[in-house]
Parts: C-alpha cells; structure tokens; sequence
C-alpha cells in the first residue's frame, strides 16, 4: 500500500501509521493527541471550528473547552509549540484553531517494506506499535520514585504519595538451576501493560514477595520501555471488590486501565530453589508464557521479567553490581508499604543491619515511612539530610526523587515558595531523562506551588505536561489526580461550576480505584464547591459520603479534615451544638501540625463564636488563625478572617484595634482585580468607612465589592456584599436596598442568610402577603439561629416605604 507522509521542520507525520517522528526517533502521543495534530494538517488550508475538532478528536459533542484545550496544548508541547508561540498551531479567537506551519507533503511506498533513506528503518506500522528492540540501547534504571499528596484547605489540593518503584540489580549466581524456557518474539497488540499481584506458594515469612514481586516485575517492564501503571493503582482497583473472583480480575484491570495486556504469574519454593512464571495476557488470543529459577527469589523474579521482555520484543535493563540482603530488605519495604503496613515497613527497616551504614537508600525509605504516616517535621529533617550527601548529589534521578519528596512534604505544611524552588530543581533533573512518572509528579506538585500565588497561567502549563507524561506512563490514577487538581485551580480562581465539572469526574476515578486518600481530599473540594454555589444539600449529601469512610482513614490531618468539613455544613445549616462538638472531635485529633489545617480549624471556631454572638471568643479565635495562616497564598483566606476579627473588635469597643487590620489610607480600586477576588477586603473597608461616618467613600467600597463578586459570579460572595450592604441601604436607600437583595433571591430558598435579607426587604415594605411567606422560609432554615423579634411582626400594613435618611445616618 502506499501512505502520504507530512514533513514540517524536524518532524514528519504518517497518518496510515498512526505515528509522529522527530528525526530518527518517533514521538510517543495519546490517541486523540495525535488525531488532533492529523485533523488540523490535513485540513491545513482553512481555520479548524472548535465543534469540528471536537467532533474529530472526541467522537461527540458534549466536551467542554477545557478538555479540548488540554488536547491543543499537549499538541503542541509535542511539537515544540507554545500558546505565546503559535508557530505551528495558531487559535482563531472566539473560532477554534488553524495549521500554520509549512509543510511538505509526500508519498513513501510500503508494499515492499523499503523507506526512503532518510526515513528511520526500524519502525512498525500499526494503530499502536511497540518501540523496536535495540541492543545497544540502555533504559536508564530507576531508582526509588514517589510523589505525594498535599491540601491547600478552601482551594488546592496537590498530588497524593504514591511510592513509586524500587530498582533492584540483576544478581549473578552460581547455584545449578533448571535452564529457562525459550521463547521467541511475539508481536503483540499494545505496549501498555498491567501486572497483578502474584500468586505465591510458600512460607509465612515470604509472603511479602505476592506484593513485593509484583512492583519488581511492574518497575522492570516500564524500564524494558512499556507504560505500566503504578502498583498502587492496581491495588486500589482490585482492593474496591475484595470478592471478585481472580478470573475477573484481569477484565476489571484492564477496563479501568486501558492495559493491552494483563501480566499474573506465580512464585513458588521448592527444594531451596524458586520458580516464577509470568504470563502476559491480551484481551483475546493466546497469553506469552515465560518462566525462571534461582535460588534467589529476587533473581528468579528478575529473570523471569527479562525473558518476557524479549518474547515482546524488548530488552531489559542493564543492571549494575548490588547488594542482594540490602534489595530484599528494599523490596520488603516496598510490599509493605503498599499494603499500607506502615508499622511493618518501620520496623523492617529500623532492625536492618545495614541501617547502620547509613545508605541513603535505607534513610529515604524512613522518610517515605514518616511522611505517609503524618510524621512532616521528622521526614523533612530527613530529606534535608539526605540532600546534603554526597551520594545523593552524584546521582541526579535520586535527588529529584528526594527533592519532590520534600517539596510534597512542605506543601503540606503550607510552605509553597520553598516547595515551588524543591519542584524547579527537581524537574531541572529530570529534563531529558525518560522518567515519565517522576517528570509527570514533579510537574503536579509545580503546578500546585503556583496556584496559591496565582500563577494560574503556569499552573495549567504544568497540569498538561504532568498530565501528559502520566498518560504515556499509563498512569490512569495519575491522570485523575491531574483532573482533581484542574478542579482545585478552577476552585481557587472563583470558578466553584467549572470545579465540579472536574472534581466529579475525578471522584467516580478515584471510587472505582479504590483510591481513599484522593476521594477524601476530593470530596472536601466538593464540598467547597457545593458552599460557594449555596447549594448546602448537596454539600451535606458530600459530607456524608465522605463521613461513612471515616474509619478507614489512618492520617490523622484527614481525620480532622473530614471532622471540619462536617462542622463547616453544620455552621451554614444553623446547627451550633453540633458543630461545636465535631470541632472540639478536631481539636483532640492528633494532627501532623499543618498551619494550614490549624488555620482552617480556628477560622470556623471565629465563625461559629460570631455567629452564636460571642465576640470575645470570636476575636481570639480570629486572632489566632491569623498567625496561622501563611502570609503568602492565602490572601482570600485572609481576608476573610480579617472581616470577621474587625467586626468582633468593633462589637467589643475596640475602634483603634480594629483600626490596624488594614490600610485604611487607601482609596476604593477604580478596576476589578478579577484575578485575586478581594471581595471580603472590600466589604471590611465599606463596613469601617460606614462605621466612622464616611459613607460616601462606604459606598464606593461596597459599590466595589459587589462589581468584583457579580464579575465573579459565585453565588456566596454576591450573598456575603448583600449581606454586608443591604442592611445600611435600607436604612438609607429603599429602592437600590431592593436592587442588591434582589440579587441574591434565587437563593432565599436554600440559604437562612438570603431568605433573611428577602424578609427584611418585605417588612421595610410592608407587603404582608410576601413577608409572611418570607417568615415562613426563614424560620424553616434557621435551625438554631434567631430571627430578629421585629421581623417577626408587621404592625403597620400597608405604610409607605421608609422615608431616605440624610448624609449622617440619623
């Protein structure tokens, strides 16, 4: 047959073969990727319309502009494009997109398997094919790869630790063992692959090799060149039907990872001598049978991956020297770990002799331990530690694995400038090594380190080539996290409708996985989401789900997370009592000293004083989030709490204290800054300017406030102006009073506050049919809060609107 080829610059496009080649090396891409980049060449004569791509890339119509964007941008980062660039894919503004670069076509012929010369020889033509065996070719080994998982509270929510693989050396051993089995090369259909926990017949003390022996074989086919997903998505996923029966398994795993082909295989010990045999199995046909044997485990193990690799036409990794006691005690860790044994895993490695060495590799492990335990400060100290070595300087992979490590952990302590510079140096590291998980996690936790100093333009950048190489990595769990935190941006930047749209489809992932510790953070965005947009049943409905997991939960900063989010939907639902109880539950919890967490804990202790009328608790409690909050990133948190302190302090007398919470020397913002949102900024400086008798310069902060809010849109900011405003305009003006209550009427039914604002707009009026029914839905959603006793009475039916009071308020 014959095919047309397109060459542009370096690269060179073969769409009958489904592949992109950069000079001699082809480029790896995602399906719709690559159908993204051979719709826009093909039609490269006219601007592409956004719904013809869609329906090009997608197959159907209901993708939002986020998702196709994210397939523009990983387009173009294949190409060596950018946004700012556009040399090769240009956008039409308010359109879609256009092929701008040149491009040269031309005919190869194929029938009779030869290539023009300067085309590379090696290639397979194929939908998918695997990368051609090349013995002088050595897959750089892995080390130890992890990521973690951090909580911006009310906005971001980083990546999870998931520990990644532990690279064990080939041992040379002169014990006569029965010779392999031959196998020869067999074209199979995918090369993303899957492995399953193996089946082991042996004592009690071996029983980690089920476990440990599966992440050895999964970490060694990725570096003999296949997308493999993490072991821990494995797990999660077979951990979500601990009944399915095992013939099942293989079905269920594939499905949710999108794996060719499904790697299980069995250990056994006879006669002082271990026997392996794995079996690589498509979805229809024949598996791939190979088996080894060795008197070690770890080399049988080893051996029988290599063999695989060559039946599939690939070569393993090439091993240096090792120590074989250190690489079992590893690789218990490692199954320990994954069995989420943490108290194993610490034991195993605080009794290994070779501890007292000190190998860098041994002391990375007891941070890992640390770190998924809760334990920040200790792990940090470690990391810093290990960083300072010598061995760990000499070899790049490891410090960026150890830098990303501690970048996680001081995410999680809120410390995101020094996480940020840990993220840098790590992807500096990496560039140009094939490490795809480590790259793609590195780049999550960057991504992360950005959004709280909103620096969401890099921030997405990031996403997309985090979400990228864990796709080529046939990370799927990965690629969730990547949409949960897409989710947590959207959040942060005030948009709670675009965050759900993410959120949800990361926590139906995450369910399926199995994947806890991601579903409870997940949820708690959910949560916010469902806040912001007043949609409190819905945010009590994501509670209780998150509430019946609770006991499966072993970190004790989530314990409390989940004990806060409760109190947060309780406090809106006017159910004091309870939320005093869940929050005092929080404060005896354990915690790992998060500032962030403490911030977030005190905040609603303020909250819940102010809102039961305690002024003196509520300033201490404010006063005392204040400091815990961290003065970067956080200036939406901030404001808010500076709000609430300031009004504390004014009911307390404290004019001079509450005085010096802001600048008051500034003048109202002639511009929106649409990007911070400072509507809780504006709303305290309107509430002082009215307080000290200056109410025109009240009326253009809270004329400000509400601009930014509506720009906005999110359903409780605009509720927080009217709150904040309507009461002073209905002393003053009646008819722009019922301009700004009127904004928030679609929720009167569903929220206490703006059902109260309808009442107090219907009783300033005297309309007694409408106040009545406003009465009436109040009191249904007070809960334990109060409704003024002059709401309650309409003494004067009929009177005119109150009269317009003068410049001072009397």
């Amino acid at each position: 047959m014959s095919g047309e080829i397109y060459e542009f610059g370096e690269f060179r496009l073969l769409p009958s073969a489904r592949e992109l080649w950069r000079g001699g090396k082809r480029v790896t891409l995602p399906r719709r990727t690559f159908e993204c980049i051979e719709h826009l060449v093909t039609h490269r004569d006219r601007a592409v319309g956004r719904d013809e791509l869609v329906a090009a890339v997608f197959g159907r119509p209901d993708v939002s502009d986020a998702q196709l964007g994210q397939i523009v941008l990983r387009a173009r980062r294949a190409l060596e494009d950018d946004g700012n660039a556009q040399r090769v894919i240009r956008t039409i503004a308010g359109f879609g997109y256009r092929w701008v670069a040149d491009v040269r076509p031309a005919m190869i012929g194929m029938a009779d398997g030869h290539q023009p010369a300067s085309f590379p020889a090696n290639h397979e033509s194929g939908n998918v094919a695997l990368p051609a065996a090349r013995p002088d070719t050595h897959v750089p080994r892995r080390a130890v790869g992890l990521s973690h998982r951090h909580r911006w509270v009310f906005a971001l929510v980083a990546s999870v630790m998931a520990m990644g693989a532990i690279t064990l050396h080939r041992a040379s051993r002169t014990a006569a063992v029965p010779a392999p089995l031959a196998v020869e090369s067999i074209p199979m259909p995918s090369a993303s692959l899957a492995v399953l926990p193996l089946r082991v017949d042996a004592l009690r003390e071996d029983a980690w090799i089920r476990l440990g022996a599966m992440d050895l074989v999964a970490d060694r086919l990725r570096q003999g060149g296949f997308a493999v997903p993490p072991s821990e998505s494995v797990l999660a996923l077979l951990e979500t039907a601990p009944e399915r029966a095992q013939q099942a398994q293989p079905d269920r795993v594939r499905e949710a990872t999108g794996a060719g082909l499904i790697v299980e295989g069995s250990a056994r010990r006879e006669a002082g001598i271990w026997h392996v045999e794995l079996v690589a199995q498509p979805a229809s046909g024949l598996g791939v049978p190979v088996r080894h044997s060795d008197r070690d485990a770890m080399s049988a193990m080893r051996g029988a991956t290599d063999q695989l690799l060559a039946a599939l036409g690939h070569h393993g990794p090439v091993d240096d020297e090792h120590d074989a006691p250190l690489e079992a005690i590893l690789q218990r860790v490692r199954a320990a770990m994954l069995a989420n044994e943490l108290e194993t895993a610490r034991t195993i490695l605080t009794e290994a002799p070779q501890l007292d060495g000190s190998p860098a590799v041994l002391r990375y492990q007891l941070a890992m331990v640390d770190l998924r335990g809760g334990q920040l400060a200790r792990a940090e100290a470690s990391l810093d530690e290990l960083l300072l070595r010598p061995e760990t300087k000499d070899h790049p992979l490891f410090q960026a694995q150890v830098l990303s490590a501690r970048g996680s952990t001081r995410m999680r302590r809120g410390q995101f400038a020094e996480s940020g510079r840990d993220f840098d140096a790590a992807i500096g590291l990496l560039a140009g090594r094939d490490h795809p998980l480590e790259h793609g996690r590195a780049r999550m936790g960057r991504a992360n380190s950005h959004v709280p100093e909103f620096r969401y333009d890099e921030a997405l950048a990031d996403f997309g080539v985090a979400r990228t190489e864990l796709e080529s990595a046939g990370d799927i769990l990965g690629m969730a996290r990547v949409d949960a935190n897409l989710g947590m941006l959207e959040l942060h930047r005030g948009r709670p409708a675009a965050a759900l749209d993410y959120l949800g489809l990361a926590v139906e992932r995450f369910q399926s996985f199995g994947a806890l510790h991601e579903l409870q953070v997940s949820l708690t965005a959910v949560v916010d989401a469902q806040l912001a947009l007043l949609r409190r049943e819905d945010a009590a409905s994501t509670v209780d789900r998150a509430w019946a997991l609770r006991e499966r939960i072993s970190d004790p900063d989530q314990q409390a997370d989940v004990l806060l989010n409760r109190a947060q939907v309780w406090i809106g639902e006017g159910r004091y009592q309870a939320a005093a109880t869940v929050l005092d539950q929080a404060r005896r919890t354990a915690t790992s000293g998060n500032r962030v967490l403490l911030a977030r804990q005190r905040s609603l202790d303020a909250e819940l004083a102010w809102r039961r009328g305690d002024w003196q608790a509520a300033e201490a409690a404010s006063a005392t989030a204040l400091a815990a909050w961290p003065e970067a990133g956080a200036a939406i948190e901030r404001d808010a709490i500076i709000l609430l302190r300031q009004r504390a302090l004014l009911e307390l007398g404290e004019s001079a204290a509450a005085g010096r919470l802001l600048d008051r020397s500034r003048p109202p913002p002639t511009r929106i800054d649409e990007g911070q949102g400072r509507t809780a900024e504006a709303i305290a400086m309107a509430e002082w300017a009215h307080r000290s008798g200056d109410f025109a310069t009240a009326t253009r902060w809270f004329q400000h406030a509400m601009a930014s809010a509506d720009q906005r849109g999110v359903p409780a900011e605009l509720a927080a102006v009217a709150q904040a405003w309507a009461p002073v305009l209905l002393r003053a003006e009646a008819r722009q009073a019922a301009i700004v209550v009127g904004r928030v009427a679609p929720w009167a039914a569903r929220d206490f506050d703006c059902a109260l604002l309808q009442l107090r707009l219907l009783h300033a009026n005297a309309l007694r049919e409408p106040w009545q029914n406003a009465l009436k839905q109040a009191r249904a959603l007070a809960g334990e809060r109060q409704i003024p006793k002059e709401l309650t009475a309409l003494d004067q039916p009929g009177r005119e609107p109150p009269m317009r009071l003068t410049q001072t308020g009397r």
